[in-house]
């Protein structure tokens, strides 16, 4: 339900979004999310003052996810490192003493662990327990995640900068909405090189961009399995190169683009002049559309089974629950499903009353341990309404710590 331009009433207590203007560049993941569901990405990015201090509406981290996290920012740290220092090879011995000087790789996954666990804290969606529990089955697979940065190391190639060069800024005063910081790029690699398209208001943050002479070659590192948009984004990256006057005023082009997963590397076909120049009116005619989404005040919402099934903030969207949710007398044994209602009084330790939101029927529900073994309870649930029984092969299981 819209209060007023630019918030949405939610329907959740303390959840009133305040939602987002366009941002000053957008990047390839916000276009893409604008582009799946310009509401979803509104309030995933809106602000919930109610809620919490932070930015977004909080989610619910796991930890396959932060562990990927950690991985590449660990990669971040010691390829950035390792290009600054002009090393040719993580092998050589240079890299050898710059590792050492970052206090060797455990310690750098270490610490990257130790800043992801950090936004935990102010989530008003994770109580201690769960909390903990992240923290503990992240830091056992610090040594998994320094073999995969191994892996991907191994398989890099530097190339050194001249004596007393040094590269353009991190880009950070870009990716604020300034980019008066950066200057031209010179030989040698350059780690985490944000390149910036001014006409259109796009920017990217590159892993690592390496010039040897007049080659090119970027290179982004992946966590995750091989998807197109992984090569998409790669085209992209090509397209900003080419359009970033302040880090390629010598209009260098693109020799290579190469998707780095952790057990090998992909090439992709760099894009020729004539697909760069399709690219960029398709990106300006994307770009144009999702900034008049967010200038709508409540962007539109793109329901259905398959956008909804993995979005963090559906239970937010009135779209969803009017469009994609099933009647209850539809639901199969053995399905999840998402069930809208208001919380009433508490019936008991394990029980409460739930107001359905459409009919105000009181529904029952009451929670009972059905199994339990070395890794898991089974919660068993009961749903009564006015004493007969609408829900009754319900199941929750939890895993214990």
């Amino acid at each position: 339900m819209t209060q007023a331009a630019g918030t949405i009433d939610t329907g959740i207590a303390s959840s009133r979004a305040s939602l987002p203007s366009p941002p000053n560049y957008w990047s390839y993941s916000s276009l893409k999310e604008v582009e799946a569901c310009p509401r979803r990405y509104a309030l995933a990015r809106a602000t919930y003052p109610a809620l919490w201090d932070g930015r977004g509406y909080p989610s619910l981290p796991s930890t396959p996810a932060l562990f990927g996290d950690v991985v590449h920012g660990a990669l971040e740290v010691v390829v950035k490192a390792l290009a600054e220092a002009g090393v040719e090879s993580p092998q050589a011995v240079e890299a050898t003493m710059v590792l050492r000087d970052l206090g060797g790789l455990t310690s750098v996954v270490e610490e990257m662990v130790t800043k992801k666990l950090a936004p935990l804290e102010g989530n008003p969606r994770l109580d201690l327990d769960r909390r903990r529990r992240i923290a503990r089955e992240l830091r056992a697979q610090t040594p998994d995640a320094r073999v995969q940065v191994q892996t991907y190391l191994s398989r890099t190639v530097f190339a050194p900068r001249p004596s007393g060069s040094s590269s353009m800024r991190d880009g950070s005063a870009a990716a604020r909405g300034g980019a008066s910081a950066r200057r031209a790029l010179g030989e040698g690699s350059h780690a985490e090189a944000v390149l910036v398209a001014e006409e259109l208001r796009l920017l990217g943050r590159i892993d690592l961009l390496t010039i040897a002479g007049e080659s090119v070659d970027i290179a982004d590192y992946k966590t995750g399995v091989e998807a197109p948009g992984h090569h998409e984004q790669l085209r992209l990256y090509a397209l900003l190169w080419d359009a970033d006057r302040q880090s390629n005023p010598a209009r260098l082009a693109t020799a290579s683009l190469t998707a780095a997963y952790r057990d090998h590397d992909v090439d992709v076909p760099v894009p020729s002049s004539e697909d760069l120049d399709a690219l960029r009116v398709s990106l300006s005619a994307q770009i144009e559309r999702a900034d008049a989404e967010l200038r709508l005040g409540v962007p539109t919402p793109l329901p259905s089974p398959a956008n909804c099934e993995w979005c963090a903030v559906r239970h937010l969207c009135a779209a969803y629950w009017e469009g994609v949710t099933r009647e209850l007398t539809a639901i199969g044994d053995g399905e999840w499903f998402d069930y809208e209602g208001r919380i009433g009084k508490q019936n008991g330790q394990r029980s409460w009353w739930v107001v359905d939101p459409e009919t105000g029927a009181d529904v029952h529900v009451s929670a009972k341990v059905g199994a339990v073994d070395a890794e898991t309870a089974r919660i068993d649930l009961t749903v009564t309404h006015a004493d007969t029984t609408v829900l009754g092969k319900a199941q929750v299981r939890v895993r214990l710590v």
